[in-house]
């Protein structure tokens, strides 16, 4: 891997994180946690293999920007459209949603982020079962996981399962539902 650009380092905040980090620019992190091309259930495996190529500090480095990009999510809004989606009504469903939205790449990752309810039309979901299926579990452990394993130390982990979810809640109701999130509402939401 290619060490890119050193940036003084500072207190990055949420509209900074399109700029360099470190020594792993954007590109590099993106490329690597970029999946559509594989099966959902084989993500975790492509991820570790990907990663194994890292270097220590630039395994800590991608495993700070995951966490970054997982508390950009952590949010109601977003927390609403996967609600309407697939039914996501837990703190572990969302994160598994935000792992696999995640892996679903930049371009797919900040659009949604601009418009929730467009996801429809931004890339494939996946079904199981016969009902809409954006999950990847587990997938913001695989950097620890290896790091434990490839350099016998420990990252510090950023459990956002436990961190208040930002923004408003959204309103668990038809009529709100419908209004916020039309595209995903007409297109998703089991009608009774």
């Amino acid at each position: 891997m290619s060490k890119g650009n050193t940036l003084f380092f500072a207190v990055i905040d949420y509209q900074q994180i399109n700029q360099c980090f470190s020594n792993m620019e954007l590109d590099t992190f993106w490329r690597l946690v970029t999946l559509h091309e594989h099966p959902t259930e084989k993500s975790c495996e492509v991820l570790k293999k990907r990663l194994s190529q890292l270097e220590q500090s630039e395994l800590r480095v991608f495993d700070d920007l995951y966490s970054r990009h997982i508390k950009r999510l952590w949010d109601w809004q977003y927390w609403g459209a996967a609600y309407v989606l697939c039914g996501c009504n837990s703190e572990y469903d969302f994160l598994d949603f935000c792992n696999w939205l995640l892996s679903r790449g930049q371009t797919t990752f900040e659009r949604f982020l601009a418009a929730p309810d467009s996801l429809p039309s931004l890339c494939e979901i996946p079904h199981k079962d016969n009902l809409p299926y954006p999950y990847i579990d587990e997938l913001d452990l695989v950097p620890g996981l290896l790091y434990e394993e490839k350099f016998n130390d420990e990252l510090v982990h950023f459990n956002v399962a436990i961190t208040p979810v930002g923004g408003k809640k959204f309103k668990n109701n038809k009529k709100f539902l419908k209004l916020t999130y039309p595209e995903l509402f007409d297109k998703y939401w089991f009608k009774a």
